[in-house]
């Protein structure tokens, strides 16, 4: 597809667009030239996500209340020489600039809020050339600012930046943005702040120090502008982390699957990327063909990781499991199986739904019965996790298989939580058995990712709600709180019975085939 110029559409900047582009490199070029048509709507969550900081913001304003203003300079700037203490809201312009030959350079200048600040040439320097100046108008939204009592600049008093965020700690971003706003400010008062704040979810100031992060602002700001003046999105590489809840997720993952492949396999992280595209190593194929000892001379690759990305590479163009063991280990098996999936809401702080998969073998078939040991409220967490522990104590002999560490920690905090016996949580803990691990140590896919979702449904297996994942099974709790709407808490219960049968239809295949293979050895 082609994409228009956008040099022409660069005149401004808006705070959480320059964010956005912190967190994804394509995100803001895509909101501006992308296909629109291929935008998926917005997700649930978000929304409420949206909401939930504003109820933070508005719990911070009524713990100290301040002066609310509306949007622009000027009724900020009047607030600030009143000497109010607080300011609430509010949104902030101004005009940032940078020495031109500076976005070249690795320079610890910082922003500076006009050029003469920045510039100081010694009055008999006839011959200096006098620096060429860029510049940009930056907007923010404001969440908070605090009057400094030690400072004053122009018989004024000096307001610090506070950001509130739902986080449960600091992050770099947060951070950044506390740093352009304490830029935005100095154009104001006269003097860039220093320190800013962060109130996250737990409602703790945490101070920041935004000296050391003024020249990753501007570093910042002046690749986003390169950015947008290209005729093509930045290559950037799916991280589910990142990704999970972005409306470009299927638009981006169709078009690095068609141009850069590479950059879709498992292993391939951000930084192990330009390695191996330094080494000529632009495709899967080629990564799969490459000489082992060449893949492990990349410098900062090292020996482990190549064999890794090369094992990958190779099970991807072939489409069959690779087996690191010969023969591979085998799996426990007993006459009872157990299959574990916890759901929990870090927004009520509960783990809300421990769902188990009881699978018992007949005479000539299995037995399979669904328990959900549901909390419909988050008071009712303690039950749900008593409720679990009988369950699972009338199968004392029973392997309990789960996916990833999540179970584990989360059982180890209910435990001590709700104080119980550390003997009986450990003895728990001792069946736990956890596929992720054992397919780490045992096999290479021919997956996208290592996620329970993309290895079952190479696996055949269907969820019976197609687009359900953990963020929705979190949104449904929270809307079945606030509607009390039972069919959110029905379709909750599918996506976990599914869940666990998911990792009940994955241990079945790893079982079969790691038997297969030895009796081919």
């Amino acid at each position: 597809m082609e994409f228009q110029v956008a040099a022409a559409q660069q005149g401004s900047v808006d705070a959480e667009d320059l964010l956005a582009f912190f967190r994804c490199r394509r995100l803001p070029y895509l909101d501006r030239f992308g296909p629109q048509e291929a935008k998926l709507p917005p997700e649930n969550l978000l929304e409420q996500w949206r909401r939930d900081r504003q109820t933070l913001q508005a719990a911070v304003l009524e713990r100290f209340p301040g002066e609310q203003v509306a949007p622009g300079n000027e009724a900020l700037l009047a607030a600030m020489v009143a000497g109010a203490e607080r300011i609430y809201g509010g949104q902030i312009v101004a005009e940032l600039f940078w020495e031109a030959e500076a976005e070249l350079a690795s320079s610890e200048v910082a922003l500076a809020s006009s050029p003469e600040t920045e510039l100081e040439l010694p009055e008999d320097d006839s011959t200096r050339a006098v620096p060429e100046f860029r510049s940009v108008w930056v907007s923010s939204s404001l969440d908070l600012l605090i009057r400094d009592p030690a400072l004053r600049s122009q018989g004024r008093p000096v307001y610090l930046p506070v950001h509130i965020r739902l986080g449960k700690r600091p992050k770099p971003e947060y951070e950044l943005l506390l740093a352009l706003q304490a830029e935005l400010l100095g154009s104001l008062q006269g003097q860039v702040p220093k320190h800013g704040f962060l109130i996250l979810k737990d409602k703790e100031w945490y101070p920041v120090e935004l000296d050391r992060r003024r020249a990753q602002v501007r570093r910042l700001l002046q690749d986003y502008l390169r950015s947008l003046s290209r005729p093509e999105p930045p290559q950037v590489l799916m991280a589910r982390s990142r990704c999970h809840l972005c409306h470009w997720r299927n638009y981006c993952r169709q078009l690095n699957a068609t141009t850069q492949p590479l950059s879709l396999l498992p292993g391939v992280t951000r930084s192990r990327y330009p390695l191996l595209q330094k080494a000529g190593i632009d495709s899967i194929e080629a990564l799969a063909n490459a000489p082992l000892e060449t893949l492990q001379a990349i410098p900062q690759l090292g020996a482990r990781v190549a064999l890794q990305l090369q094992l990958q590479a190779r099970a991807t163009l072939s489409r069959q499991p690779l087996w690191l063991q010969s023969p591979p280990p085998a799996l426990p098996t007993a006459p009872v199986e157990l299959y574990f999936d916890i759901e929990a809401d870090p927004r009520h702080n509960v783990a809300y739904l421990l769902g188990l998969l009881v699978v018992e073998q007949a005479e000539e078939h299995k037995v399979v019965n669904y328990y959900s040991c549901l909390a419909a409220e988050p008071q009712e967490e303690g039950q749900a996790w008593q409720q679990f522990l009988e369950l699972v104590q009338r199968y004392p002999e029973a392997p309990i298989y789960h996916f990833h560490g999540f179970e584990v920690q989360t059982c180890r905090q209910l435990g001590e939580q709700y104080q119980t016996d550390p003997r009986e949580v450990q003895q728990l803990l001792e069946r736990f058995v956890d596929l992720h691990t054992w397919i780490q140590r045992s096999v290479v896919l021919p997956v996208e990712s290592y996620s329970l979702k993309n290895i079952a449904r190479w696996l055949g297996f269907k969820w019976r709600l197609p687009e359900a994942n953990g963020a929705y099974s979190i949104y449904w709790y929270s809307q079945w709180l606030e509607t009390r709407d039972r069919h959110y808490l029905e379709q909750t219960l599918i996506y976990n019975e599914d869940d666990c049968q998911a990792t009940y239809r994955l241990k079945a295949w790893l079982s079969q085939s790691a038997a297969s293979e030895s009796s081919r050895r």
